[in-house]
């Protein structure tokens, strides 16, 4: 008898995974979904914030460039010495009422109207007058009042919110303030040239600044950096004095005529007043030197007329070369060939 042979089976593996593995593979998944997630959520509110920075700065830029060009065409005429100044129709105005560092509210004369066309004649004058108002949400709205021509005799105050010829600029401010630069260099937080000793006086610089309203900013002091936007305007047109120009016309004329019965221009003698010297720097000054201080705006404008004419504009520069009392330290702006 044959024994019995054992047959061997092969022994098969069973394909799968096991349960551990199945919950590695979900925790591994889970953790990259989860990173990809976040990357992606923070990279999209980086992309908002961007944008709404953007559009906040784009805005602010706006309201800021939409007062300073009204506030570039300021035009005043010099107050006669026997005229009352509330008699007299030309005036540049600004006080704050919620402002802490500066004034919020100003009204001022201007050319701002276009030059009408045809046979009838249209003034380019106007009046303009910039103020706020809180909102409901505690944020500010800045409104522009306009008015064409000028008034017969000063009307102190400022227009009413609810006058039909206000319009809303701006919503949605924390602040709006402006400080002016006088005549000595010293940056003044308010302005009124009805006022016997500023009559007639207009301010070198106007500074506009502008603040957005944080929607999203906590209760509390702390103010979120980088929402201001500021800009300098440099009031190139000074007050004009009518009587002077008049008085000055008819000396020119008198001049003239005498000049013309000598038998020549010669006779007038002298050097006109449009003559030019050299600043000293190969520029050109129009103009004698006059009274200066030395080392004062106008002095060291005067000596280096090319530079000053090439940072800033002509007009400007004119300005300047008038500040004789005023040391180059202690004025408000930047005059750099000057330190």
């Amino acid at each position: 008898m044959k024994p019995s042979s054992c047959i061997e089976r092969p022994q098969h593996r069973a394909h799968g995974f096991t349960l551990m593995e199945v919950l590695a593979a979900i925790f591994l998944t889970s953790i990259v979904i989860t990173f990809a997630v976040s990357f992606y959520i923070d990279l999209a509110n980086s992309s908002q914030r961007a944008m709404k920075r953007t559009q906040e700065s784009i805005r602010g830029t706006s309201i800021v460039a939409r007062v300073v060009r009204d506030l570039s065409n300021t035009y005043l005429l010099a107050r006669d010495e026997e005229t009352d100044p509330l008699s007299h129709p030309w005036f540049f105005v600004a006080e704050s009422r919620m402002a802490f560092d500066g004034a919020d509210l100003i009204r001022f004369n201007a050319r701002s109207q276009q030059a009408g066309e045809g046979t009838y004649h249209r003034s380019d004058l106007s009046q303009i007058a910039y103020q706020v108002a809180e909102s409901e949400d505690g944020s500010l709205s800045l409104y522009r009042w306009s008015s064409p021509g000028t008034p017969v005799n000063f009307e102190p105050g400022f227009p009413s919110i609810d006058d039909e010829r206000n319009h809303i600029v701006a919503e949605g401010l924390e602040s709006f303030s402006m400080r002016f630069l006088d005549e000595e260099g010293t940056w003044q937080s308010a302005w009124d040239s009805t006022q016997l000793i500023e009559s007639g006086a207009l301010p070198i610089a106007v500074e506009v600044d502008v603040a957005m309203w944080n929607e999203d900013q906590e209760d509390g002091w702390e103010e979120s950096p980088g929402r201001h936007f500021v800009k300098q305007v440099i009031l190139q047109q000074r007050p004009v004095d009518l009587q002077a120009m008049i008085l000055k016309r008819d000396e020119s004329e008198a001049q003239a005529g005498e000049g013309n019965e000598l038998g020549g221009l010669g006779g007038a003698g002298g050097a006109a007043s449009g003559d030019f010297q050299g600043d000293g720097s190969g520029g050109q000054f129009p103009g004698d030197m006059g009274q200066t201080v030395p080392g004062s705006v106008g002095e060291c404008v005067r000596r280096n007329w090319s530079q000053c004419v090439s940072l800033y504009t002509e007009g400007s520069c004119g300005v300047y070369s008038n500040i004789t009392q005023v040391p180059v330290s202690a004025f408000g702006l930047d005059l750099p060939w000057c330190n």
